[in-house]
Protein backbone atom coordinates (compact mmCIF):
# COMPACT_ATOMS: atom_id res chain seq x y z
CA UNK A 1 0.00 0.00 0.00
CA UNK A 2 1.34 3.44 -0.96
CA UNK A 3 1.89 6.12 1.63
CA UNK A 4 3.74 9.45 1.80
CA UNK A 5 6.77 9.89 4.04
CA UNK A 6 8.24 13.30 4.83
CA UNK A 7 11.99 13.56 5.40
CA UNK A 8 14.11 16.44 6.65
CA UNK A 9 17.31 16.68 4.59
CA UNK A 10 20.73 17.94 5.57
CA UNK A 11 23.82 18.81 3.53
CA UNK A 12 22.15 19.88 0.26
CA UNK A 13 23.51 23.15 -1.12
CA UNK A 14 22.51 23.44 -4.78
CA UNK A 15 20.25 22.14 -7.53
CA UNK A 16 22.71 19.36 -8.34
CA UNK A 17 22.35 18.02 -4.79
CA UNK A 18 18.54 18.09 -5.12
CA UNK A 19 18.70 16.24 -8.44
CA UNK A 20 21.05 13.61 -7.03
CA UNK A 21 18.82 12.88 -4.02
CA UNK A 22 15.69 12.79 -6.18
CA UNK A 23 17.24 10.34 -8.65
CA UNK A 24 18.54 8.13 -5.83
CA UNK A 25 15.08 7.91 -4.27
CA UNK A 26 13.19 7.35 -7.52
CA UNK A 27 15.56 4.55 -8.55
CA UNK A 28 14.12 2.43 -5.75
CA UNK A 29 11.43 0.03 -7.03
CA UNK A 30 9.25 0.74 -3.97
CA UNK A 31 9.17 4.51 -4.61
CA UNK A 32 6.53 5.93 -6.93
CA UNK A 33 7.39 9.62 -6.70
CA UNK A 34 9.82 11.87 -4.82
CA UNK A 35 9.53 15.63 -4.42
CA UNK A 36 12.83 17.04 -3.14
CA UNK A 37 13.92 20.53 -2.04
CA UNK A 38 17.09 21.72 -0.33
CA UNK A 39 15.63 21.00 3.11
CA UNK A 40 12.96 18.30 2.77
CA UNK A 41 11.66 15.41 0.69
CA UNK A 42 8.12 14.06 0.23
CA UNK A 43 8.29 10.45 -0.93
CA UNK A 44 5.29 8.42 -2.12
CA UNK A 45 5.49 4.65 -2.25
CA UNK A 46 5.71 1.51 -0.14
CA UNK A 47 9.27 1.98 1.12
CA UNK A 48 9.91 2.28 4.84
CA UNK A 49 11.23 5.48 6.36
CA UNK A 50 14.51 3.85 7.40
CA UNK A 51 15.08 2.51 3.88
CA UNK A 52 14.59 6.00 2.44
CA UNK A 53 16.93 7.53 5.02
CA UNK A 54 19.60 4.94 4.16
CA UNK A 55 19.19 5.74 0.46
CA UNK A 56 19.73 9.45 1.06
CA UNK A 57 22.80 8.72 3.22
CA UNK A 58 24.25 6.51 0.48
CA UNK A 59 23.92 9.51 -1.84
CA UNK A 60 26.15 11.47 0.55
CA UNK A 61 23.60 13.52 2.48
CA UNK A 62 21.80 13.43 5.83
CA UNK A 63 18.13 12.66 6.41
CA UNK A 64 15.70 12.07 9.24
CA UNK A 65 11.99 11.53 9.58
CA UNK A 66 10.08 14.81 9.77
CA UNK A 67 7.80 15.44 12.73
CA UNK A 68 4.23 16.48 11.95
CA UNK A 69 3.41 20.17 12.30
CA UNK A 70 1.25 21.21 15.20
CA UNK A 71 -1.56 23.72 15.40
CA UNK A 72 -0.88 26.92 17.36
CA UNK A 73 -2.08 27.55 20.89
CA UNK A 74 -1.66 30.77 22.79
CA UNK A 75 -0.06 29.17 25.85
CA UNK A 76 0.19 25.71 27.34
CA UNK A 77 -2.00 25.16 30.37
CA UNK A 78 -0.49 21.82 31.35
CA UNK A 79 0.68 21.89 34.95
CA UNK A 80 4.29 21.16 35.80
CA UNK A 81 3.32 18.01 37.71
CA UNK A 82 1.67 16.54 34.63
CA UNK A 83 4.70 17.26 32.48
CA UNK A 84 7.15 15.61 34.85
CA UNK A 85 4.86 12.62 35.37
CA UNK A 86 3.98 12.03 31.73
CA UNK A 87 7.28 12.77 30.03
CA UNK A 88 9.75 9.88 29.99
CA UNK A 89 13.34 10.82 30.58
CA UNK A 90 15.44 11.01 27.47
CA UNK A 91 18.71 9.12 27.49
CA UNK A 92 21.67 11.22 28.36
CA UNK A 93 24.41 11.70 25.84
CA UNK A 94 26.99 8.94 25.88
CA UNK A 95 30.59 9.89 26.34
CA UNK A 96 31.66 7.23 23.86
CA UNK A 97 29.79 9.02 21.05
CA UNK A 98 30.78 12.62 21.72
CA UNK A 99 31.10 15.32 19.10
CA UNK A 100 34.28 17.31 18.55
CA UNK A 101 34.93 20.41 16.49
CA UNK A 102 38.09 21.11 14.54
CA UNK A 103 39.32 24.21 12.74
CA UNK A 104 40.87 23.18 9.41
CA UNK A 105 43.59 25.15 7.61
CA UNK A 106 44.69 24.86 3.99
CA UNK A 107 41.44 23.81 2.28
CA UNK A 108 40.74 25.55 -1.03
CA UNK A 109 38.21 23.44 -2.96
CA UNK A 110 35.71 20.58 -2.79
CA UNK A 111 38.51 18.07 -3.38
CA UNK A 112 40.16 19.24 -0.15
CA UNK A 113 36.88 18.76 1.72
CA UNK A 114 36.58 15.20 0.44
CA UNK A 115 40.16 14.36 1.45
CA UNK A 116 39.79 15.77 4.97
CA UNK A 117 36.42 14.08 5.46
CA UNK A 118 37.76 10.71 4.31
CA UNK A 119 40.83 11.08 6.53
CA UNK A 120 38.66 11.78 9.58
CA UNK A 121 36.20 8.99 8.77
CA UNK A 122 39.10 6.52 8.59
CA UNK A 123 40.14 7.20 12.20
CA UNK A 124 39.10 4.28 14.48
CA UNK A 125 36.16 5.28 16.66
CA UNK A 126 34.73 7.91 14.29
CA UNK A 127 31.10 7.26 13.40
CA UNK A 128 30.53 10.37 11.28
CA UNK A 129 32.55 13.35 10.02
CA UNK A 130 31.28 16.48 8.30
CA UNK A 131 33.55 19.17 6.88
CA UNK A 132 32.39 22.72 6.11
CA UNK A 133 34.48 24.48 3.46
CA UNK A 134 32.92 27.91 4.03
CA UNK A 135 33.66 27.94 7.77
CA UNK A 136 36.84 25.79 7.54
CA UNK A 137 35.50 23.55 10.31
CA UNK A 138 34.88 19.84 10.86
CA UNK A 139 32.29 18.22 13.14
CA UNK A 140 33.30 14.70 14.15
CA UNK A 141 31.05 12.21 15.97
CA UNK A 142 32.57 9.27 17.78
CA UNK A 143 34.98 8.25 20.50
CA UNK A 144 38.27 9.18 18.80
CA UNK A 145 40.51 11.61 20.68
CA UNK A 146 41.22 15.13 19.46
CA UNK A 147 44.92 14.31 19.04
CA UNK A 148 44.09 11.39 16.71
CA UNK A 149 41.79 13.57 14.62
CA UNK A 150 44.34 16.38 14.32
CA UNK A 151 47.04 13.86 13.35
CA UNK A 152 44.81 12.36 10.65
CA UNK A 153 44.14 15.78 9.12
CA UNK A 154 47.84 16.67 9.17
CA UNK A 155 48.70 13.38 7.43
CA UNK A 156 46.24 14.35 4.71
CA UNK A 157 48.26 17.52 4.13
CA UNK A 158 46.24 20.10 6.05
CA UNK A 159 46.36 21.84 9.41
CA UNK A 160 43.88 21.26 12.23
CA UNK A 161 43.15 22.62 15.69
CA UNK A 162 40.77 21.18 18.28
CA UNK A 163 38.12 23.58 19.61
CA UNK A 164 36.76 23.13 23.13
CA UNK A 165 33.65 25.34 23.01
CA UNK A 166 31.63 27.39 20.55
CA UNK A 167 32.85 30.74 21.88
CA UNK A 168 36.45 29.70 21.34
CA UNK A 169 35.59 28.50 17.84
CA UNK A 170 34.04 31.85 16.92
CA UNK A 171 37.00 33.79 18.29
CA UNK A 172 39.55 31.62 16.48
CA UNK A 173 37.56 31.79 13.25
CA UNK A 174 37.57 35.58 13.38
CA UNK A 175 41.28 35.70 14.17
CA UNK A 176 42.08 33.26 11.37
CA UNK A 177 39.84 35.09 8.88
CA UNK A 178 41.45 38.47 9.60
CA UNK A 179 44.99 37.05 9.40
CA UNK A 180 44.18 35.16 6.18
CA UNK A 181 42.63 38.23 4.58
CA UNK A 182 45.67 40.39 5.41
CA UNK A 183 48.08 37.74 4.12
CA UNK A 184 46.27 37.29 0.81
CA UNK A 185 46.01 41.08 0.41
CA UNK A 186 49.74 41.78 0.62
CA UNK A 187 50.55 38.73 -1.50
CA UNK A 188 48.15 39.95 -4.20
CA UNK A 189 49.62 43.47 -4.08
CA UNK A 190 53.21 42.23 -4.38
CA UNK A 191 52.43 39.91 -7.31
CA UNK A 192 50.33 42.46 -9.21
CA UNK A 193 52.92 45.22 -8.71
CA UNK A 194 55.29 43.03 -10.72
CA UNK A 195 52.86 41.37 -13.12
CA UNK A 196 50.84 44.39 -14.29
CA UNK A 197 53.81 46.60 -15.35
CA UNK A 198 55.50 43.71 -17.16
CA UNK A 199 52.27 42.82 -18.97
CA UNK A 200 51.61 46.45 -19.96
CA UNK A 201 55.20 46.87 -21.13
CA UNK A 202 54.87 43.74 -23.24
CA UNK A 203 51.66 45.05 -24.82
CA UNK A 204 52.75 48.61 -25.65
CA UNK A 205 56.54 48.41 -25.58
CA UNK A 206 58.67 45.29 -25.86
CA UNK A 207 57.26 42.25 -27.67
CA UNK A 208 58.45 39.85 -24.92
CA UNK A 209 60.78 38.12 -27.36
CA UNK A 210 64.28 37.55 -26.02
CA UNK A 211 67.20 38.96 -27.99
CA UNK A 212 70.83 39.83 -27.41
CA UNK A 213 69.85 43.42 -26.57
CA UNK A 214 67.27 42.68 -23.86
CA UNK A 215 68.46 39.33 -22.59
CA UNK A 216 70.01 40.73 -19.38
CA UNK A 217 66.94 42.84 -18.60
CA UNK A 218 64.63 39.85 -19.00
CA UNK A 219 66.91 37.80 -16.77
CA UNK A 220 66.48 40.38 -13.99
CA UNK A 221 62.70 40.33 -14.50
CA UNK A 222 62.79 36.54 -14.32
CA UNK A 223 64.60 36.62 -10.98
CA UNK A 224 62.14 39.20 -9.63
CA UNK A 225 59.28 36.95 -10.77
CA UNK A 226 60.91 34.02 -8.98
CA UNK A 227 60.94 36.07 -5.77
CA UNK A 228 57.24 36.81 -6.26
CA UNK A 229 56.53 33.10 -6.74
CA UNK A 230 58.39 32.25 -3.53
CA UNK A 231 57.04 34.96 -1.22
CA UNK A 232 53.58 35.66 -2.68
CA UNK A 233 52.81 32.21 -4.08
CA UNK A 234 54.79 29.86 -1.88
CA UNK A 235 51.63 28.48 -0.27
CA UNK A 236 50.47 27.16 -3.66
CA UNK A 237 53.65 25.14 -4.13
CA UNK A 238 53.69 23.81 -0.56
CA UNK A 239 50.08 22.67 -0.89
CA UNK A 240 50.78 21.11 -4.30
CA UNK A 241 53.77 19.22 -2.88
CA UNK A 242 51.67 17.84 -0.01
CA UNK A 243 48.99 16.77 -2.49
CA UNK A 244 51.61 15.07 -4.65
CA UNK A 245 52.91 13.09 -1.67
CA UNK A 246 49.34 11.96 -0.96
CA UNK A 247 48.73 11.01 -4.58
CA UNK A 248 46.00 13.60 -5.19
CA UNK A 249 45.56 16.96 -6.90
CA UNK A 250 43.80 20.16 -5.86
CA UNK A 251 43.28 23.65 -7.27
CA UNK A 252 46.66 24.62 -5.83
CA UNK A 253 48.23 21.88 -7.96
CA UNK A 254 46.91 23.57 -11.10
CA UNK A 255 48.25 26.96 -10.01
CA UNK A 256 51.66 25.49 -9.17
CA UNK A 257 51.89 23.65 -12.49
CA UNK A 258 50.77 26.61 -14.60
CA UNK A 259 53.00 29.22 -13.00
CA UNK A 260 55.94 26.85 -12.57
CA UNK A 261 55.97 25.66 -16.18
CA UNK A 262 55.59 29.23 -17.50
CA UNK A 263 58.57 30.41 -15.45
CA UNK A 264 60.78 27.40 -16.24
CA UNK A 265 60.12 27.71 -19.97
CA UNK A 266 60.80 31.45 -19.92
CA UNK A 267 64.01 31.06 -17.93
CA UNK A 268 65.20 28.30 -20.30
CA UNK A 269 64.61 30.57 -23.29
CA UNK A 270 66.32 33.42 -21.44
CA UNK A 271 69.45 31.39 -20.61
CA UNK A 272 69.76 29.24 -23.75
CA UNK A 273 67.94 31.02 -26.59
CA UNK A 274 70.00 29.14 -29.19
CA UNK A 275 68.14 25.95 -28.26
CA UNK A 276 64.82 27.39 -29.40
CA UNK A 277 63.66 28.53 -32.85
CA UNK A 278 63.20 32.27 -33.27
CA UNK A 279 59.38 32.12 -33.18
CA UNK A 280 59.44 30.17 -29.88
CA UNK A 281 61.55 32.66 -27.92
CA UNK A 282 58.57 34.31 -26.25
CA UNK A 283 58.77 34.89 -22.47
CA UNK A 284 55.90 34.38 -20.00
CA UNK A 285 57.19 35.84 -16.74
CA UNK A 286 54.16 38.13 -16.47
CA UNK A 287 51.81 35.11 -16.67
CA UNK A 288 53.28 33.59 -13.50
CA UNK A 289 53.06 36.86 -11.57
CA UNK A 290 49.55 37.72 -12.81
CA UNK A 291 48.11 34.27 -12.05
CA UNK A 292 49.47 34.35 -8.51
CA UNK A 293 48.29 37.93 -7.99
CA UNK A 294 44.77 37.41 -9.31
CA UNK A 295 44.17 34.17 -7.43
CA UNK A 296 45.45 35.70 -4.19
CA UNK A 297 43.14 38.64 -4.82
CA UNK A 298 40.23 36.23 -5.26
CA UNK A 299 41.14 34.45 -2.03
CA UNK A 300 41.26 37.80 -0.24
CA UNK A 301 37.79 38.76 -1.48
CA UNK A 302 36.48 35.32 -0.52
CA UNK A 303 37.94 35.61 2.99
CA UNK A 304 36.39 39.06 3.44
CA UNK A 305 32.96 37.85 2.29
CA UNK A 306 33.22 34.80 4.55
CA UNK A 307 34.12 37.00 7.52
CA UNK A 308 31.09 39.22 6.93
CA UNK A 309 28.82 36.18 6.62
CA UNK A 310 30.23 34.76 9.85
CA UNK A 311 29.50 38.00 11.67
CA UNK A 312 25.90 37.90 10.44
CA UNK A 313 25.53 34.31 11.66
CA UNK A 314 27.03 35.25 15.02
CA UNK A 315 24.41 37.96 15.44
CA UNK A 316 21.77 35.31 14.77
CA UNK A 317 23.34 32.96 17.33
CA UNK A 318 23.39 35.78 19.86
CA UNK A 319 19.58 35.64 19.85
CA UNK A 320 19.77 32.37 21.81
CA UNK A 321 18.27 32.99 25.27
CA UNK A 322 20.75 32.85 28.17
CA UNK A 323 18.49 30.62 30.30
CA UNK A 324 15.75 27.99 30.03
CA UNK A 325 12.64 27.27 32.12
CA UNK A 326 13.11 23.73 33.48
CA UNK A 327 10.19 21.69 34.83
CA UNK A 328 11.00 19.68 37.97
CA UNK A 329 8.83 17.76 40.47
CA UNK A 330 9.15 20.77 42.78
CA UNK A 331 7.98 23.22 40.11
CA UNK A 332 9.59 25.39 37.46
CA UNK A 333 12.93 27.15 37.72
CA UNK A 334 15.22 29.09 35.40
CA UNK A 335 18.60 27.53 34.69
CA UNK A 336 21.54 28.98 32.74
CA UNK A 337 21.64 27.45 29.29
CA UNK A 338 25.04 25.88 29.97
CA UNK A 339 23.51 23.81 32.79
CA UNK A 340 20.66 22.36 30.69
CA UNK A 341 21.27 18.66 30.04
CA UNK A 342 19.73 15.99 27.84
CA UNK A 343 16.68 14.44 29.49
CA UNK A 344 15.40 17.62 31.16
CA UNK A 345 11.86 18.84 30.51
CA UNK A 346 11.47 22.49 29.48
CA UNK A 347 8.38 24.66 29.27
CA UNK A 348 7.84 27.23 26.53
CA UNK A 349 5.12 29.87 26.53
CA UNK A 350 3.95 32.26 23.84
CA UNK A 351 6.71 34.66 22.86
CA UNK A 352 9.55 32.54 24.25
CA UNK A 353 12.68 31.86 22.24
CA UNK A 354 13.56 28.17 21.94
CA UNK A 355 16.78 27.65 23.93
CA UNK A 356 17.75 24.14 22.74
CA UNK A 357 16.77 21.45 20.25
CA UNK A 358 14.22 18.97 21.53
CA UNK A 359 11.01 17.04 20.98
CA UNK A 360 7.57 18.41 21.89
CA UNK A 361 6.16 16.05 24.51
CA UNK A 362 2.91 17.86 25.35
CA UNK A 363 1.10 20.91 24.03
CA UNK A 364 1.07 22.55 20.63
CA UNK A 365 2.49 25.80 19.26
CA UNK A 366 3.68 27.58 16.14
CA UNK A 367 7.38 28.44 15.83
CA UNK A 368 8.51 31.46 13.82
CA UNK A 369 11.50 30.35 11.73
CA UNK A 370 11.59 33.38 9.45
CA UNK A 371 15.05 34.39 10.66
CA UNK A 372 16.39 30.99 9.58
CA UNK A 373 14.43 30.22 6.42
CA UNK A 374 13.66 33.72 5.14
CA UNK A 375 10.01 32.72 4.62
Amino acid sequence: MSNTIDLTLDGLSCGHCVKRVKESLEQRPDVEQAEVTLTEAHVTGSASAQALIDTVKQAGYGAELSHPKAKPLAESSIPSEALTAATPELPAAHDEDDSQQLLINGMSCASCVSRVQNALAAVPGVSQARVNLAERTALVMGSASAAELVQAVEKAGYGAEAIEDDLQRRERQQETAIATMKRFRWQAIVALLVGVPVMVWGMIGDNMMVSDDNRSLWLVIGLVTLAVMVFAGGHFYRSAWKSLKNGTATMDTLVALGTGVAWLYSMSVNLWPQWFPMEARHLYYEASAMIIGLINLGHMLEARARQRSSKALEKLLDLTPPSARVVTPEGEKDLPLAEVQAGMTLRLTTGDRVPVDGVISQGEAWFDEAMLTGE
